[in-house]
């Protein structure tokens, strides 16, 4: 019985993993014979349009990120299949393919983000900005983290821990910061349009306020958009999102 257990639990494991990858509606896009004559100039332009960040491949050509990655393998059989793609005569099968494997990066691109210890720079120079972001009177994301996404606990937490000297913070401080930034990371309340905007006006801020305003975020948009605040709110104490953990 508990053999048939586990079993069960393999496939339930399994089948939720194969329904969370990403669907790509490629009807936006065209895909022809012709236009697949170049077919990393249409991988690049669907994985950038479809990635929530660019952060998804380092902010360089996506294809040129999953190349030099290995992550298409060199002389493996998409690349040997794709390069084909320029001098063969393309049929609806080859059409068919090129989609299947857009969307197979596409999820090799997409992730989540979590801070570990050493992506915090200065643990007490981050409390101190969020503290001196909370005594603000215009909208600033710190002041934001602290009176709307902090609870009462948490704030008094920050607070206290602002009293403290940088050589009195230990390693266990460093650790409960980083573990209530996750947690705040967590948080649907966590982005806000009008702290962000004064922070930094740019296509990346404007990216995260137009995604910001869908209806029904998902676990990955949510984690994208807030991570990415956090990095813009303190880019000297944060590291890049590249080096945050999985």
């Amino acid at each position: 019985m508990k053999k048939m257990n586990k079993i069960l639990l393999v496939i339930m494991v399994v089948f939720l993993g194969a329904c969370s990858s990403i669907n790509i509606d490629t009807s936006g896009y065209k895909i022809t014979t012709e236009t697949l004559k170049e077919p990393y100039k249409v991988m690049d332009k669907i994985l950038i349009k479809e990635s929530i960040l660019s952060d998804w491949y380092n902010n360089e050509e996506p294809v040129h990120y999953l190349t030099t990655r290995q992550i298409i393998k060199k002389n493996g059989k998409d690349e040997i299949f794709l390069n084909s793609l320029k001098t063969k005569e393309i049929t609806n099968k080859d059409i068919k393919k090129f989609k299947k494997l857009t969307e197979k990066y596409l999820n090799k691109l997409e992730r989540k983000y979590k801070l570990k210890d050493e992506n915090i720079k200065d643990t007490k120079e981050l409390v101190k900005k969020l503290v001196i972001g909370y005594n603000f009177v215009y909208p600033t994301i710190s002041k934001h983290l602290m009176t709307v996404v902090a609870t009462e606990k948490e704030k008094n937490y920050i607070l206290e821990l602002n009293k403290k000297s940088e050589d009195e913070i230990t390693d266990k401080d460093r650790t409960k910061v980083r573990k209530l930034l996750n947690k705040w990371l967590e948080r649907k309340e966590f982005f806000d349009g009008e702290s962000i905007y004064n922070t930094e006006i740019s296509k990346n801020t404007v990216k995260l306020v137009e995604l910001s305003k869908k209806k029904d975020l998902t676990s990955v948009e949510l984690n994208n958009l807030n991570s990415k605040t956090m990095e813009i709110a303190f880019p000297e104490l944060i590291s890049s999102l590249s080096r945050w953990g999985k």
